[in-house]
């Protein structure tokens, strides 16, 4: 709740003095993160790449193979069915 200057009662500062406590501290969570972030990026980028394209190229393997086993249930059953 805001007030106004002149009709603010001590609790409505106390509320406003929190909130804003709460969100200094909550961007100093988030910044701090954000610099952990790049640090291992500078750090370990390379790799985590690397990491990040075999994790990729695994999950296209499983859906490329998925994929693969469905076509084959489908012609099974059509197959049956004739």
């Amino acid at each position: 709740m805001m007030c106004n200057i002149s009709a603010c009662d001590e609790s409505e500062y106390d509320y406003l003095e929190s909130r804003l406590t709460a969100f200094a501290e909550a961007a100093h969570k988030q910044l701090l993160f954000e610099k952990i972030k790049q640090k291992i990026e500078e750090k370990e980028g390379a790799k985590l790449d690397k990491i990040a394209d075999l994790l990729v190229d695994a999950f296209s393997s499983e859906q490329n193979a998925e994929r693969s086993r469905e076509e084959f249930r489908d012609k099974l059953r059509e197959t049956f069915e004739e």
